[in-house]
């Protein structure tokens, strides 16, 4: 009985503590009651997409939003309208898409541009991002991507893998550290410039053993690694994360790779005695 009656202050303070947060009700639904579109406004916390974000797609919201009618339907800017010129590839180059993001989605403090939260979902803002920023370089085709990818599969897959995830034949148990960029990852890629890229590619980073590849040869496959062949690596990195194709097609190819890896391996058949 006493210890009843030393635990209820206790429950009494509780009680009256939950009461006064009475406020603050948490209410648990289905997820998409959960989503709301101002949770980032706050903090301007990017929403990363869910698949790579389709250059085509982001050509039809750049043209639904009338984007033309101050940057011009190439890019360059329309005179008195807009002074940023989408098509410059020294501007193109030294934007973080993350930062481009940002702008479209909450605008600017002191520039006239309309901020596209509640306008546009959140993919429609990444495919925006890397449309604009195509005018300025284009995404590699397939052919260009299969042309350099037995390049990339001899310099550079031993690390970051044939798929970019960071998980070639050298990261078998862990052993790099750091471990190999993944090339896959939202958060990281969308944070790097081009110009960026190309120093690392060109000039590699020593404290993270990534060697440097400027005025280097691969001889068997007959490719210098000059500056604009850099260039076209850093093209070839950015396809793990943003596609030439829509997002439908986007979907559907990621479909059929996950297909193929899970395929079992052909199983060799036994020599006859």
């Amino acid at each position: 009985m006493s210890a009843v009656l030393a635990l209820a202050p206790v429950l009494i303070a509780v009680s009256v503590g939950l009461t006064a947060c009475g406020d603050n009700k948490v209410i648990v639904s289905d997820d998409k009651g959960l989503v709301s579109t101002k949770v980032t406004v706050g903090n301007r916390e990017p929403e990363y997409p869910n698949d790579d974000p389709s250059i085509p797609d982001g050509a039809g919201v750049y043209q639904a939003q009338n984007c033309a009618a101050c940057h011009g339907a190439d890019g360059k800017p329309v005179a008195g309208k807009a002074t940023v010129d989408f098509s410059s590839k020294e501007w193109g180059r030294n934007q973080k898409p993350v930062v481009q993001y940002d702008f479209i989605r909450f605008g600017k403090a002191g520039v006239d541009h309309p901020a596209m939260t509640g306008v546009l979902r959140t993919s429609q803002i990444w495919q925006l991002v890397f449309y604009v920023r195509s005018l300025s370089t284009a995404p590699l085709t397939d052919k260009e991507i299969g042309e350099v990818l037995p390049v990339f599969g001899a310099n550079c897959a031993v690390c970051h893998g044939t798929k970019g995830y960071g998980n070639g034949p050298l990261m078998k148990g862990n052993v790099l550290e750091p471990a190999p960029a993944n090339f896959q990852s939202f958060p990281r890629f969308y944070d790097r410039t081009d110009d960026v890229l190309w120093d690392h590619i060109a000039n590699g980073i020593k404290w993270e053993g990534m060697p440097n590849f400027l005025g280097k040869e691969d001889k068997k496959k007959g490719v210098k690694f000059d500056r604009d062949y850099i260039y076209k690596l850093v093209g070839f990195v950015r396809h793990f994360h943003e596609s030439n194709k829509t997002e439908a097609a986007t979907k559907a190819a990621h479909e059929n790779e996950k297909e193929e890896e899970n395929k079992p391996a052909p199983q060799e058949s036994k020599p006859q005695t």
